[in-house]
């Protein structure tokens, strides 16, 4: 295991933390953008808080008497599902699926922010930062961001071997695989736990 994980931070250092750290800025950038546009917007944004309630009413996560152990599984199932379409995406050699993506998910944090901010939450926006999103948002983030960037590595390896007939696209494919079951996913299941079990507990205390 530990030999894995050494060969997945050679492989990080390589081939992912470029594209990893300009998809971070990019998922940053269009949370701010969103929440500052919203502010001046909140017809749209009132109209796109509803969608967003009813993307996750269909996802059941919200249902009432939903246990923490029923809430870490629907979360941990709900982000793998979109982690895993974040990096299949990079089979369509184009790279916009994976940057709409991610930057749709950094807009959802901005209309989030901004609808807290324009209807008298009382917890300000840095506490709920710090509370709400960063206990399971420092583990969350990072996974879906790098399923963005094994999407780009698939799609360069796509290329690469339209151009170089000895690169070997199947090796390109099962490390990408590699990083997402040894790193994406015990990333998403720490978060699941995390943001089921921690973060209502930080959040209660905190409005108390």
């Amino acid at each position: 295991m530990k030999n894995i994980y050494q060969q997945q931070w050679q492989l990080f250092k390589q081939s992912y933390w470029k594209t990893f750290v300009s998809l971070f800025l990019l998922f940053i950038i269009a949370a701010f953008v969103s929440y500052n546009y919203m502010l001046n917007n909140q017809a749209l944004m009132n109209e796109f808080m509803l969608q967003i309630m009813q993307m996750f009413e269909e996802t059941e996560l919200l249902k009432p008497g939903t246990s923490s152990p029923e809430l870490a599984l629907g979360l941990f199932i709900n982000n793998t599902r979109a982690s895993l379409l974040i990096a299949l995406t990079g089979f369509i050699p184009i790279f916009l699926p994976a940057l709409s993506i991610l930057f749709f998910n950094g807009a959802i944090m901005g209309v989030l922010f901004a609808f807290m901010s324009t209807h008298g939450v009382e917890v300000s926006i840095f506490s709920m930062l710090m509370t709400g999103i960063v206990p399971h948002g420092v583990f969350e983030i990072p996974a879906v961001i790098l399923s963005g960037a094994i999407a780009f590595y698939l799609s360069l390896g796509i290329f690469r071997k339209l151009n170089d007939r000895q690169y070997s696209f199947k090796t390109c494919v099962l490390n990408a695989g590699k990083t997402f079951l040894f790193v994406v996913v015990p990333l998403l299941i720490i978060a699941a736990i995390v943001e089921a079990f921690i973060t209502p507990l930080i959040m209660t205390s905190t409005v108390i």
